[in-house]
């Protein structure tokens, strides 16, 4: 990166937020490898709930099952923030869905009548007219009875051009998208930051009550694409095919194999192609 170009003032971001939870400890650098990382490392020496990692630079980003997230400097979202929820761990992985409904709702702020052509493929992909255009991965650390912290990493593409978008690991993966390709317009990086932060703020402090939970879910269901379709499950067990019959209560899948039920609480979902 060239020292002639000045870093992106992330700190604005705070003019956006009003004094939520999230976002009120911003840490920002011109290049880091994973805001994830630096995250983890944060958290796991006492950094509060709500810290924020960013950059205009991510050099070396993970997103599930370890595949690159390849990122262009000051163009697109990297960033990570730490969660301290009072909630048994198990529950942490609905930080997934809040996320992918934050970006969702960011998107829709931003972009008026989008909501149709915004999805979620569970987990936490989301999509705009099929394309992915977010990935978000979660990770965290806790006893069984209680969640020490989660770290959720989202990674948007904004402002690329077309020959600038990633191209799938595999041909039956969805395309990628970005913000200016789907709708033609350019985002400021600090504010469409701070559009998704107020809609996480909201969205995971659900995950500490079972009717907020239920909500959460609720609301999941209405904008996740996967339901009712043909797809692949890629686990650690290995390949599962099936019908999506839906989601339960605690987020996971519902696999109809055959009519035997199959619950997936972690797995990679391709959707079958419509012929």
């Amino acid at each position: 990166m060239s020292d002639t170009i000045s870093h992106i003032d992330w700190e604005s971001s705070k003019k956006f937020l009003r004094g939520i939870g999230l976002g009120t400890s911003i840490h920002s650098a011109p290049q880091m490898p994973s805001t994830q990382a630096s995250a983890k490392e944060a958290a796991r020496l006492g950094a509060p709930h709500g810290a924020v990692f960013v950059t205009d630079y991510q050099s070396d980003g993970r997103g599930r099952r370890d595949r690159a997230w390849h990122s262009i400097p000051r163009v697109d979202l990297t960033f990570s923030t730490i969660f301290r929820l009072d909630v048994a761990t198990r529950h942490a992985h609905l930080l997934n869905l809040a996320a992918a409904l934050a970006v969702a709702a960011a998107l829709e702020k931003n972009f008026t009548g989008s909501r149709d052509r915004v999805n979620i493929k569970w987990p936490n992909d989301v999509l705009v007219d099929s394309n992915k255009i977010c990935g978000i991965i979660c990770e965290g650390s806790g006893t069984v009875e209680h969640l020490d912290y989660a770290v959720l990493g989202i990674g948007l593409n904004v402002n690329r051009t077309e020959e600038n978008l990633p191209t799938p690991d595999s041909p039956d993966r969805p395309r990628a998208t970005s913000t200016l390709v789907s709708f033609g317009k350019k985002l400021n990086l600090p504010s469409i930051l701070a559009d998704v932060l107020a809609e996480l703020d909201i969205l995971s402090a659900m995950i500490t009550t079972d009717d907020g939970r239920r909500q959460l879910v609720d609301e999941y269901r209405t904008r996740c694409s996967t339901i009712g379709k043909r797809v692949r499950v890629i686990s650690d067990d290995g390949e599962t095919f099936g019908e999506a019959a839906g989601i339960t209560d605690d987020g996971e899948l519902l696999l109809d194999i055959g009519g035997e039920i199959v619950v997936f609480d972690a797995a990679d979902v391709v959707h079958a192609r419509v012929q």
